[in-house]
């Protein structure tokens, strides 16, 4: 029950010496879209490029399969709307009030104050008024507290003008907000790229180096990842490294030398686990899970076990345990890392809920899972260093992944493939009821296996398997790909007609034909869907294809070559299968399409004999 971290090369250190820079280029658009490592923009000329991007909080970028460090330059700056400000953040403006704290006027431009300039809350009177009540000019420095009904109250110094140490004030209706800020967290679909300085490799793959955006998207609000929401909620924390102390929370007693800011993030983030983790098997440890989380070994003499020490030292972590009386005890060591902590609280949570954390595939796959789920999401969020690992290197066989006499702690690209099956089967309606079941079992030492659950459907788990390793990233969701197994489909004759609906969400979508060999089938499609909220397509799609309905022949348990369909055509099978179709979008996608159309199908008619011999 190990936690791994991943040792990256340095920039130009690859093991693939093929790759090499082809050219840059400078580039300006719209964002279009935005995933973990990932942007893509909608050039002046109408292309859609996407680049890989290395932001403040990953480790690296791969290329051709290789990892590189090559952080990015952002820089998103401009003004939104003040309505969009956050609880917690630290915002400056100048303002109108009197030395008792009655304020006047409204505010009509705030600014963000950077966190990492550690900002005093104060408030300057710019001007001393001659009577207490009467207004005066001042410059505000304050955490916000609350925004409703654009009544601003902020957290400032307790003073004569704030005897609780807050202040309110008004905002105008058309009051902005500037934002001026480093990282990919806050920008959204529809924000103006001013300027993109990209690397282009042989191998076709882009890495934006420097980029310059303008917040012009639409936004309903500024922070959108639940790290950034937990980051803006304990933002008045102090985040200088603290001594060695117990904290605890519901479920939790963390002891721990990190900041008071970092370690109450990281509280409720094992808290969010917990209860999405508890929720899942519908089982929760009776006792509070014992954590050590440390920064530096040097302040925990004689405090912690030695192979804690061990592991700690190495950047990783472990969780021991110990079964006594018919219950089981654990206790979690992990280096600063909170996805390393987060890794082995799920171990800790399965050993004492259930005695054993299963074997060792099992226990490493679901601990990975745990580290990566998020409140509210259904999509993958995981390490972009992983997802390219996953799609770039040879895959790993179903049996090997789920085969027996594993160890822990192997690799981190071992983890990687238990994750993806994983990760799979918990989400995949076609398995995900008898996967839990499994699980349960695995750790409770009841007598089950893998085999025993899949065998019989393993043909119809190993493709789906293999689409999965083929087209998922991050914002793919399995639920919307899940492979349609019950759907009977027939032969079409005579005058026969079908009709069946594709939604735009949707994977391959079965239409219930089963082709006959060299036959000819007509079909025509009626309806609307959506790529994006501002382009509504028909079964043709957009100029550049996307949105398009595309079909594939079926045949055991392999695909054929995608073909082009469209509004109103006809094509001739290529031998017996059955048809699937879909609307062309990228896999990872697929979450924000809207619509369906209907497709109806009927054998082509014979054409009349204009001449006879």
């Amino acid at each position: 029950m190990l936690a791994l971290s991943l040792t990256l090369p340095a920039a130009g250190q690859s093991k693939n010496q093929q790759i090499r820079v082809e050219k840059r280029e400078i580039l300006k658009g719209v964002v279009t879209e935005v995933k973990v490592g990932e942007i893509s923009f909608k050039t002046d000329d109408g292309q859609i490029i996407s680049c890989k991007i290395q932001d403040q909080s990953d480790r690296a970028v791969s290329i051709g399969g290789t990892p590189f460090m090559l952080p990015a330059k952002i820089s998103l700056a401009g003004q939104v709307p003040a309505t969009l400000v956050e609880r917690g953040m630290v915002v400056k403006f100048d303002g109108c009030c009197s030395i008792n704290g009655k304020t006047f006027d409204e505010l009509k431009q705030i600014t963000i104050v950077a966190d990492d300039k550690a900002p005093r809350l104060r408030v300057d009177y710019l001007t001393r008024p001659d009577k207490t009540s009467a207004p005066a000019d001042v410059t505000v420095v304050g955490r916000v507290i609350n925004l409703a009904s654009s009544k601003l109250q902020i957290e400032v110094p307790k003073g004569r003008w704030a005897r609780k140490g807050r202040m309110t004030f008004q905002l105008a209706d058309d009051a902005v907000l500037d934002l001026n800020d480093t990282s990919l967290a806050r920008v959204v679909p529809g924000d103006t790229v001013v300027k993109a300085h990209v690397i282009v490799f042989n191998n076709g793959e882009r890495v934006t180096r420097e980029i310059e955006l303008r917040p012009t998207g639409d936004r309903d609000s500024l922070t959108q990842s639940f790290d950034g929401q937990l980051e803006n909620r304990f933002r008045h924390l102090s985040n200088q490294p603290g001594k060695p102390r117990e904290l605890r929370s519901a479920h939790f007693v963390l002891n721990t030398d990190l900041s008071d800011r970092s370690s109450n993030v990281l509280l409720a983030k094992l808290e969010t686990m917990y209860e999405l983790v508890g929720g899942y098997y519908r089982n929760r440890p009776r006792t509070p899970i014992v954590c050590f989380v440390v920064r530096d070994l040097t302040q925990w003499p004689n405090r912690l076990e030695r192979v804690g020490i061990e592991y700690i030292a190495k950047g990783a972590g472990v969780t021991t345990s110990l079964s006594r009386g018919g219950r089981t005890e654990a206790t979690v060591y992990s280096c600063a890392d909170h996805s390393v902590a987060q890794h082995e609280a799920v171990h800790a949570f399965c050993a004492k809920a259930f005695g054993s954390t299963g074997p060792t595939w099992y226990s490493e796959g679901m601990a990975e899972m745990g580290q990566y789920w998020k409140p509210d999401t259904k999509a993958v969020q995981i390490d972009a260093i992983v997802v390219n690992y996953l799609t770039t290197s040879p895959k790993k066989e179903l049996r090997a992944i789920v085969a027996a006499n594993q160890i822990t702690g192997d690799s981190w690209q071992a983890y990687a493939w238990r994750w993806a099956i994983c990760h799979l089967l918990a989400n995949n309606p076609n398995y995900a009821r008898r996967f839990k079941t499994l699980g349960l079992n695995l750790m409770s030492k009841k007598d089950d296996s893998f085999d025993q659950a899949f065998g019989k459907i393993g043909d119809k788990i190993s493709f789906e398997y293999d689409q999965f390793v083929q087209n998922f990233g991050n914002g793919y969701r399995v639920d919307l790909c899940v492979w349609d197994w019950k759907t009977r489909a027939s032969n079409l004759g005579g005058s026969e007609r079908l009709k069946h609906k594709i939604a735009a969400q949707g994977g391959w979508q079965a239409t219930k034909l089963m082709a006959k060999p060299e036959a000819e089938y007509e079909y025509v499609c009626q309806g609307k869907w959506k790529l994006n909220p501002s382009e509504q397509l028909n079964a043709d799609g957009n100029q550049a294809g996307q949105g398009r309905l595309i079909g594939v022949w079926f045949k055991d348990f392999k695909l054929s070559e995608p073909f082009e369909l469209g509004v109103k055509g006809s094509f001739v099978a290529e031998g017996e299968g059955q048809l699937y179709v879909r609307c062309r979008d990228g896999w990872t996608s697929l979450a924000d399409n809207e619509g369906e159309i209907t497709l109806f199908l009927r054998r082509a008619k014979k054409k009349k004999q204009e001449s006879q011999e």
